[in-house]
This record gives C-alpha cells, structure tokens and sequence, in this order.
C-alpha cells in the first residue's frame, strides 16, 4: 500500500472535491445573478482565480481609501492641438 493511500488521503481528497465543486457553485450563481463570469479576465478574457482572501478590516480599508485616491486623480487631458499633425 502507498503512503498517500489511507484514510487521511482519503479526506483530504474528499474535502477537495468539496471546494472545488463549492467553489463552482460560487462562480456560477455570480455569473446568473451578475451575469458576468467571475473567472474570467475582462481585459484580456483569460482565466482568473483567487489566490488569497483578505479578512483583516484594516487591511481591506486600506485598500479601498487607496483605490479611491487612484480614482479621484484627474487623468491627463489630451495634447494640445498645435502638436497634433495635420491631416489632409
């Protein structure tokens, strides 16, 4: 017998298959209710997934007062009109 083949391995697999199929239970109600995928990139189509979750309130605060400064920044208007070539 292997060593990843006792009962513990078997769990383990278990609670695998578990999270997998949680999480495209998760993925597929965001996409009927949003109707947009969650899983997929919207610049460039690819897949995406999660790599962490962020459950500390100051850290997610944080964020999000930052990501508000990056917004309110007033982008950079068009170049002036004498430096645009001409065309005819």
């Amino acid at each position: 017998m292997g060593a990843g083949a006792g009962p513990a391995s078997c769990a383990a697999r278990a609670e695998a298959r578990d999270a997998r199929a949680l999480w495209r239970s998760w993925a597929q109600l965001i996409r009927r209710i949003y109707e947009v995928d969650p899983l997929v990139c919207p610049s460039c189509g690819s897949e995406m997934k999660v790599i962490a979750f962020i459950t500390e309130h100051d850290v997610v605060d944080a964020i999000l007062r930052h990501l508000v400064k990056t917004e309110a920044r007033s982008p950079r208007g068009p170049p002036v009109a004498a430096t645009l070539p001409t065309t005819s």
